[in-house]
């Protein structure tokens, strides 16, 4: 299974329209950074492939065609913010590939019931009042995407959601006040389980969150966890924050996302680098190999 990071900023994206920063005007490629979202990808043994994107944000567009993603079998939300869904527009060419019969165009008629996004019911209600006119009967012309909203609560640990050859499970988190979905992804088809814990826009992780990851995980390869910033913040995760989220599930790998303009990336690396003593598994995962770093836009990440 692999991992694309296709974004790793803020609302805001990075550079900052108008900012005149140290950390916006760097010339350093992992300082520009599209809104979050991953995209994975794995493979059967028969040959057969599996994409799932993981949030559709405003840029998606540019990132599919920067990272070369040419098919997606479904899409996985976190919630409802602009940042996450406003390049929903953009699944159109994907939502009817989905659904087309073999002699099917694109643009012409389709069957079935198009790209399915899956997320929880919060979001999946403000998708229907947002965009309702991909929901609705509209005169013909004027392409629209073909979606299919799903309920990811559906699913759990011992029920997850399988897409493919990947397995998925749903973690409650809170973004602030409002619950988002963090998402436990691995191959369905893999002896020993090994997963990636992709856990952006939280500031609260419950225990029981906690232990769905680390009953259901296997050996988690790599976390990608909600970072905006030193500072704490009320619907984000500081960098600290992120650190102890990631503590208790032990990783081999650890990554921050959703990271604001405050700091340049090779900042938050020596930030990170001298708390790293605070954090003995995270310290023992680096001293044996492993990485924490802040994510960056273009990280390609693999589970074996």
């Amino acid at each position: 299974m692999k991992i694309i990071v296709t974004g790793s900023g803020t609302s805001f994206g990075m550079p900052v329209i108008g900012c005149t920063c140290s950390a916006c005007q760097s010339s350093d490629r992992r300082d520009t950074r599209f809104r979050p979202s991953i995209f994975v990808s794995d493979t059967a043994p028969d040959g057969t492939p599996t994409a799932i994107l993981v949030d559709v944000g405003p840029e998606f567009r540019l990132q599919a065609l920067r990272y070369g993603i040419t098919r997606l079998d479904a899409v996985l939300a976190t919630h409802s913010h602009a940042d996450h869904v406003h390049g929903i527009d953009d699944l159109r060419i994907f939502s009817h590939t989905a659904s087309a019969t073999a002699e099917s165009k694109l643009g012409a008629e389709t069957k079935g019931e198009g790209l399915a996004i899956y997320a929880n019911e919060i979001t999946l209600s403000d998708l229907r009042n947002r965009f309702s006119y991909i929901f609705t009967q509209t005169q013909a012309g004027g392409s629209k995407p073909k979606i299919a909203l799903k309920n990811v609560e559906a699913y759990s640990g011992e029920n997850p959601l399988k897409i493919g050859s990947v397995c998925v499970v749903p973690i409650p988190m809170l973004h602030g006040k409002l619950p988002t979905s963090g998402y436990l992804l691995y191959s369905a088809q893999s002896e020993e389980r090994r997963s990636i814990a992709y856990l952006t826009d939280c500031s609260y992780i419950s225990d029981e969150s906690i232990e769905i990851l680390k009953t259901y995980g296997g050996k988690i390869c790599h976390v990608i966890i909600d970072g905006l910033r030193e500072k704490p913040h009320s619907t984000h995760c500081s960098f600290l924050e992120s650190l102890a989220y990631a503590e208790r599930l032990a990783p081999e790998n650890a990554w921050i996302t959703h990271i604001c303009h405050d700091m340049k990336h090779t900042e938050i690396q020596a930030y990170l680098n001298a708390h790293l003593h605070g954090f003995p598994n995270l310290f023992h995962s680096v001293q044996n190999g492993g990485t924490v770093s802040p994510a960056y836009d273009g990280l390609s990440l693999e589970i074996p």
